[in-house]
């Protein structure tokens, strides 16, 4: 046994062999957390919460993307490891092999990180659970009763939100101001529902936020770097709301719908008026289009009780949207996402993004009661 060590020793440089021994326990904790829930919960709340803290106050050290950053760099260093790995194989096979290792060894440590940052949220107990709400078939009552309290709440604000020429809401602070109040409206939900541990972090603007947007994403979570990123050329309300949502993933949050759901409670709970207005504005559309479906006379009503300032916000968001709408890079990225999801055990992919309408329906039920 000693012999084969030191033989493998002689292939597998050190940084690799402990990589390697790190992997194995991660795949099978992996598997566990695969396996049960109450483990996932367990994990994901008290073991991977310091590791996603960690990493989120190191990253925010540094006020640029450092994802955004690598992957600016890709082709340098995919460069620079092939130009290295053409060298070690003109030395001798023992060489190409220890090169190989070590590239394995750095696609291993991504694998690692996820485990330890991120994988739990996919499988842990779902959030209608942990704050108590029931799910169930929405009639038509149901949606058109939530419609009704957005458009109450967003008619309410419109009186307290700014507006540039097009109708288009205006954020009235910065992003890092952004990330501090968005902070302080997850405290709030910390000391109400204690789904999650908070913890200071900040926004990161992505400077290839305008070609972005033909891709759709209006923000990215990157485990392996604990950063929230968010792309700032949508327009305020949506930036607002999808930091929320990345920052929610940044706090364990894995499943899309219910990241979205989170951005919404928190947001909408906020002492900000213009973080409660973009938590309303930005899902009024998948509740009001629910009711469409539902009934169109309803939809109807809804629509003429909305305050005109709102519906010009909506009309301007449509328009600068139009830019976007149809694109090959929104297909790719969408047909990646909805493989990415579906393999953490999202079977609905992508479309588990829509189902924040359920979790909303509920949730405001409860609220209009007490």
């Amino acid at each position: 046994m000693r012999n084969l060590y030191r033989k493998s020793r002689e292939y597998i440089p050190l940084f690799s062999f402990i990589i390697f021994v790190i992997s194995i326990i991660s795949l099978i904790l992996y598997i566990i957390v695969l396996n049960s829930v109450e483990f996932a919960d367990f994990f994901n709340y008290y073991l991977t919460t310091p590791i996603r803290l960690a990493l989120a106050g190191i990253s925010s050290i540094v006020p640029f993307s450092i994802s955004e950053t690598l992957l600016f760099a890709s082709p340098i260093w995919v460069t620079l490891l092939f130009a290295r790995g053409i060298k070690n194989a003109k030395i001798s096979n023992k060489a190409t092999i220890r090169f190989l290792m070590k590239v394995l060894s750095i696609l291993l440590f991504v694998f690692i990180t996820f485990v330890w940052t991120y994988s739990s949220g996919f499988h842990n107990s779902t959030i209608d659970k942990k704050l108590g709400l029931e799910t169930e078939k929405l009639s038509k009552d149901d949606l058109y009763n939530a419609s009704i309290v957005i458009t109450k709440n967003l008619n309410d604000l419109s009186n307290e939100i700014l507006y540039d020429n097009t109708g288009a809401s205006v954020m009235p602070y910065n992003y890092y101001q952004l990330s501090d109040k968005i902070y302080d409206a997850y405290e709030l939900y910390e000391e109400e529902y204690g789904a999650i541990i908070n913890f200071r972090s900040i926004i990161k603007p992505i400077i290839l936020s305008e070609p972005m947007t033909y891709t759709h994403i209006s923000g990215i979570y990157t485990f392996f770097t604990g950063e929230s990123n968010v792309n700032v050329n949508y327009p305020d309300f949506i930036v607002a709301s999808s930091s929320a949502h990345e920052m929610a993933h940044q706090r364990g949050v894995a499943r899309e719908n219910e990241a979205n759901f989170t951005s919404f409670v928190v947001l909408s709970s906020s002492e900000d008026g213009f973080l409660r207005y973009s938590a309303y504005l930005n899902i009024y559309s998948d509740i009001t289009s629910a009711l469409y479906s539902a009934d169109k006379e309803l939809y109807y009503e809804v629509y003429s009780l909305l305050d005109n300032k709102v519906k010009d916000d909506l009309k301007s968001y449509s328009s600068f949207f139009d830019k976007y709408r149809d694109s090959i890079a929104s297909d790719v990225t969408e047909n990646i996402n909805d493989s990415y999801l579906q393999a953490n055990g999202q079977k609905d992919g992508v479309k588990s993004y829509g189902m924040i309408v359920d979790l909303t329906c509920a949730y405001l039920k409860i609220k209009e009661m007490n």
